[in-house]
């Protein structure tokens, strides 16, 4: 069994790094582009987006490091794998959004009072709808790609590439209003851009904050299910899962006939892990503690 979990996170390991360095180039290539083309028409909303968009290229650098680490074996010092170190990376992109937040909204209220108006012109749209498009395809894609590859890291950043999107709207309405002689709208947008990065950035810490600080990843009621079909289990109880996504720890107290030999016994434990590990792949170790039924309490 340990063969297997070997193997799944090498190829998970190798999945992450492609997609990562795919969504890098992409990122690099759109957050460029805005930042230049935002800074020379005076379009603060734009080169606030640009930002955004450069901090997922960053995120995806942070990525590639710690797959490195991530995906290592476990060893003496760390008998439960590696795998908190990506869940330890997730939660740096939550403080990194605050700070770009933060940052975002105070660029905007220092602007808020002026009356120039952005130079918006067809660059300006071109840029800002091949952002979108590229957004686009890179939140479904790391999103598809980490559900695949049980991977939390991809999973948290494809939610904030997903935020790129609903931004990227905002801008182009930005555009508009600049047309439309609105000397504000352009800061509002900015604002609101500051306000989306910092619910996002919540976000992305809590559900790292939960696997850091063990919460059940799978309800005990959906595991026994499972146990109860292995035959030669009568009872099974204080059933309690740990970990991330994509690499679950189970430990449990399963009751059988006492009079069962220690091979047997040991067969059925055998079964229970294999039943609970093909039903829930993300399921990385199982423990099973074995009591003869007679102490059932």
């Amino acid at each position: 069994m340990a063969t297997v979990t070997a193997v799944r996170a090498d190829v998970a390991k190798a999945g992450v790094r492609r997609v990562l360095w795919i969504t890098l180039l992409l990122n690099v290539v759109v957050s460029g582009s805005k930042i230049v083309v935002g800074k020379l028409t005076g379009s603060l909303s734009m080169v606030a987006d640009g930002y955004h968009s450069l901090m997922d290229g960053s995120n995806n650098v942070i990525g590639l490091v710690v797959t490195t680490f991530a995906y290592a074996p476990p060893d003496e010092g760390h008998p439960y794998g590696h795998r908190k170190f990506e869940t330890a990376a997730t939660l740096l992109i939550g403080f990194a959004l605050l700070g770009l937040a933060y940052n975002v909204f105070e660029q905007s209220l220092s602007a808020a009072g002026r009356s120039r108006l952005p130079e918006i012109g067809v660059i300006n749209w071109v840029v800002m709808g091949v952002t979108l498009a590229v957004n686009l395809f890179v939140a479904a894609y790391e999103a598809r790609q980490g559900r695949k590859l049980a991977s939390a890291y991809l999973i948290a950043d494809a939610a904030h590439t997903r935020s790129d999107i609903y931004v990227t709207l905002g801008v182009i309405a930005s555009f508009a209003g600049a047309k439309a002689g609105v000397p504000w709208m352009d800061s509002v947008v900015a604002i609101g851009i500051a306000a989306f990065i910092a619910i996002l950035a919540a976000r992305i810490m809590v559900g790292s904050f939960h696997t850091l600080t063990d919460r059940a990843m799978i309800p005990g009621e959906t595991l026994s299910r499972v146990v109860m079909d292995v035959p030669g289990v009568q009872h099974c109880r204080e059933i309690r899962t740990r970990g991330g996504p994509g690499a679950v720890y189970v430990d449990m107290i399963v009751h059988v006939d006492g009079k069962m030999s220690l091979r047997a016994a040991h067969d059925v434990a055998d079964r229970i892990e294999e039943a609970v590990m093909s039903n829930h792949p993300e399921i990385v170790d199982v423990v099973v503690h074995l009591e003869p039924a007679e102490r059932r309490r």
